[in-house]
């Protein structure tokens, strides 16, 4: 009969008849901690210590304890964590029916999209190529000195003609404005002279002759006009 011990070690004993006799052997055989409690397992099954073998299968010797089962519930976790993976949309690693990988599918198919869209490819770059050269003459002739410049030999003959025409209608209508203030002025300043001229006629008038201012000292004039009390205050 063959014994496995805990330490992974197989021997065979044939004067083995009970479970008792199996881990003596072992503990003997392995030098192992005689205090340890062992069981022993065979097809699966723990046996009691005074069990006799009614088989010749391999009998384990394992350290005693342990759970006694679990719950279980396990397949339902796996379950609960596949619907939170996203699935992958990567198939390049796949193979179609004649065998080939889908990559090596889709590189091919990529190339001949390269090769026949390589007409198209020249002809926009001809074409970004003749408008940059077409920007440096334009550039090189004077026609636009910046990128955001604009030129236009009508539009610029249009726009001289008009700021001329517009100074000259401000410098007309200056010298209008100055002649009309100046009459205005001219006119103020003659019925300002006639005004004054009046009211110092007036003023003259209304004055009568004029009276000489006495020399001499002064004794009492204008005295005449106050009370008998004003005087003895």
């Amino acid at each position: 009969m063959f014994i496995k011990s805990p330490l992974g070690k197989t021997h065979f004993c044939d004067q083995i008849s009970t479970a008792q006799e199996a881990m003596k052997f072992i503990q003997v055989k392995e030098n192992l901690p005689i205090n340890f409690v062992w069981k022993c397992e065979q097809n699966g099954k723990f046996l009691d210590k005074n069990y006799k073998f009614t088989s010749l299968s391999t009998v384990t010797i394992l350290p005693h304890g342990g759970l006694q089962g679990g719950k279980g519930g396990f397949g339902s976790l796996l379950r609960s964590i596949g619907a939170q993976i996203e699935k992958t949309t990567n198939h390049e690693a796949m193979r179609d029916l004649s065998g080939r990988r889908q990559r090596d599918v889709n590189n091919e198919q990529r190339l001949k999209n390269y090769v026949a869209g390589a007409t198209e490819r020249e002809r926009e770059a001809r074409e970004k190529k003749e408008i940059k050269l077409e920007k440096l003459r334009r550039l090189a002739e004077g026609e636009n000195k910046g990128k955001h410049d604009f030129s236009d030999p009508l539009y610029d003959k249009a726009r001289s003609e008009t700021e001329e025409k517009v100074h000259e209608a401000v410098e007309a209508a200056m010298a209008a404005g100055g002649e009309a203030s100046a009459s205005k002025a001219h006119t103020s300043n003659t019925e300002d002279d006639f005004a004054k001229d009046n009211l110092k006629r007036k003023n003259e008038g209304d004055a009568g002759p004029l009276q000489k201012k006495p020399k001499g000292l002064w004794i009492g004039q204008g005295l005449d006009e106050l009370d008998d009390s004003d005087l003895s205050d």
